[in-house]
């Protein structure tokens, strides 16, 4: 059984305040992109507004009665939960990409000029940085949020259906891409979603989301890799059901 948070509010929340809660973190999460990316085309906001982001999370907590705001979402720090999480990742996703080439629904070929020496290092400071910022945000408002703050589903097979529907709305800004779309986010969603369930920490999903994320900004960064119509999609979705059963059939971590 999961243990209840060290400071969890002694009475149950009224709905009402988790509703409230849950849209003020959703509407937070989405504006980056909606007002500093798409609306003000400004990259400097939209990374100030998700960095600011992690504030509010805190307060919104805080507000729902945990002395620490981020342990309403599961987010103790637990960092094997998230270094294994991350190598997982780190390993499962360039495989899954050497699949697709292999496969034909995949291109990858070297950059013409790719980075070298300290400027490969900033950038790889630079992606490390940027993917870990959004991917915590994101994982608080479709995981950690309904895992601890208002488990509505439970926390075992609900909880992992019902996040996994709540990653795909958070990607509000590529519904638009269609079913497949949808799809892959569902799937890669599961395996996040699961291993927030498997190990009863939100850093379990951070490693892979983040891993993930990390990966691809990592590969980007001296190979030009691009799908093959919708083979990219179709193979991104079936990586996040391979991480999905390498969560469930690895060992969990024994919880304190």
């Amino acid at each position: 059984m999961t243990p209840s948070a060290p400071d969890s509010p002694a009475s149950s929340l009224v709905p009402l305040r988790c509703a409230l809660a849950f849209a003020v973190l959703y509407a937070c999460y989405e504006a980056p992109e909606g007002i500093g990316g798409r609306l003000l085309g400004n990259a400097v906001v939209a990374a100030v507004m998700m960095t600011l982001f992690h504030a509010v999370a805190w307060g919104v907590g805080r507000w729902l009665g945990y002395r620490n705001g981020f342990h309403a979402y599961a987010l103790e720090w637990r960092g094997s939960a998230l270094a294994r999480a991350l190598a997982v990742m780190l390993v499962l996703k360039p495989v899954s990409v050497l699949v697709g080439v292999a496969l034909g629904v995949m291109r990858a070929q070297p950059l013409d000029k790719p980075l070298m020496g300290t400027a490969l290092l900033v950038a790889v400071l630079g992606v490390a940085v940027s993917t870990f910022v959004p991917s915590v945000a994101e994982d608080i408002v479709a995981r950690g949020f309904w895992y601890r703050a208002w488990p509505v589903a439970g926390q075992g097979a609900g909880y992992v259906a019902l996040s996994a529907g709540v990653f795909v709305l958070t990607h509000v800004y590529r519904l638009g891409n269609g079913p497949l779309e949808w799809l892959m986010l569902f799937c890669t969603g599961l395996a996040y979603a699961a291993a927030v369930a498997r190990t009863g920490s939100l850093w379990g999903a951070v490693g892979l989301h983040w891993g993930w994320n990390l990966a691809n900004g990592l590969l980007d960064l001296q190979l030009d890799v691009t799908a093959v119509g919708q083979g990219g999609r179709v193979l991104s979705a079936v990586t996040g059901l391979v991480a999905l059963g390498l969560v469930v059939l690895l060992p969990a971590k024994r919880r304190p």
